[in-house]
């Protein structure tokens, strides 16, 4: 997949274009569905499926208190795009100045730097241009001007309520993996360098891999049925979020991922890391045999849990069941670190 981050670097032999755009936090089942829009108007014109997305998070610019936990890094969301058979992604820096862009600026910067711009397809909702003042009717009044066309799509629905990136954050820090994988069309992951830690996993019989994670959303304190990725590989494992309160909490928290059946060297590598289930919460254990005890048995129900991911529906199907409703995470000021394991 080609990545830009302005207009004129598009590949001018790459229209006709067909864009689908929006922040795309999280690459959910309504993303995937504007993204099938854009994908059957670029095979309607014989063209290309390009994504429109922005870095960083618009509110991180306008009101950084108030800006959220991202789900999808830049580097993890591009990687999803790619996945999901995306041939380009424009990434527009977003500034002070570009959002000082008015709403007829913005499109006719689009129109103008794109090569055979043929449509853009958004979800219903979506605004544009200063203080947002750009709806679905004047991005259709201004797409008419310039000759391409646009495609609105309607909320897709799960457990009775629309998908939002606000919903699968609400999810995440839940611990309701089940709920985030039903509104991403996917397991939640993070990913990250792993960086040497304590060794305290090796010496219980359960060596980790210590994951610098870049995500800044992540699931509360506990241990968790893995699914890893390591250069296309899948590996079933366990995870543990927290802070070893058996060794004395020194700090933020740390990911730490047994890998089942894994001997190698991972130090500098990158490991994604997909959640299934939350096991239990985190916990202070007498000794380091108590730990260990414990550890083996969050062991033997992560084998069993986990597994390969089911394949995604970008479709959005409704499940049979409502899903739970989550209060909804506030910012962190502590990042993920490095470190150790199940405890």
């Amino acid at each position: 997949m080609r990545v830009v981050r302005q207009a004129a670097d598009v590949p001018r032999n790459a229209g006709p274009l067909a864009l689908a755009a929006g922040f795309l936090d999280g690459v959910h089942l309504g993303h995937r569905r504007v993204i099938q829009a854009a994908r059957e108007r670029a095979r309607a014109a014989g063209g290309q499926t390009w994504v429109l997305t922005f870095d960083p998070h618009p509110l991180r610019v306008l009101r950084p208190a108030s800006a959220p936990l991202l789900i999808t890094p830049l580097p993890l969301k591009l990687r999803i795009l790619e996945e999901l058979g995306v041939e380009g992604c424009l990434v527009r820096n977003f500034t002070p100045e570009f959002a000082r862009l008015e709403p007829e600026e913005f499109v006719a910067e689009l129109a103008t730097g794109l090569p055979g711009l043929a449509g853009i397809a958004v979800g219903a909702g979506w605004r544009f241009g200063h203080r947002g003042a750009g709806d679905a009717a004047l991005l259709a009044r201004l797409a008419a001007q310039h000759g391409f066309a646009v495609d609105l799509v309607p909320p897709v629905e799960v457990g009775g309520s629309a998908v939002s990136s606000t919903r699968v954050r609400e999810a995440v820090a839940a611990g309701d993996m089940a709920a985030a994988a039903a509104l991403l069309g996917r397991r939640f992951s993070v990913e990250g360098v792993v960086e040497p830690g304590r060794r305290i996993g090796r010496e219980l019989g359960f060596p980790t891999a210590n994951v610098a994670a870049l995500g800044e959303l992540h699931p509360p304190p506990g241990v968790y049925a893995v699914q890893a990725r390591l250069d296309g590989r899948s590996l079933g494992g366990a995870a543990y979020i927290g802070t070893r309160p058996t060794y004395g909490a020194d700090g933020a928290p740390v990911l730490e991922v047994f890998l089942f059946d894994f001997d190698g060297d991972l130090y500098g590598r990158t490991l994604e890391v997909a959640f299934i289930e939350r096991l239990r919460g985190d916990e202070t254990f007498p000794d380091a045999a108590a730990l260990q005890a414990r550890i083996a048995l969050d062991v033997d129900r992560a084998r069993r849990l986990a597994g390969p991911e089911p394949a995604a529906q970008p479709s959005g199907a409704t499940p049979p069941k409502e899903l739970p409703r989550h209060p909804v995470p506030r910012r962190r000021t502590q990042d993920m670190g490095t470190e150790k394991q199940c405890r």
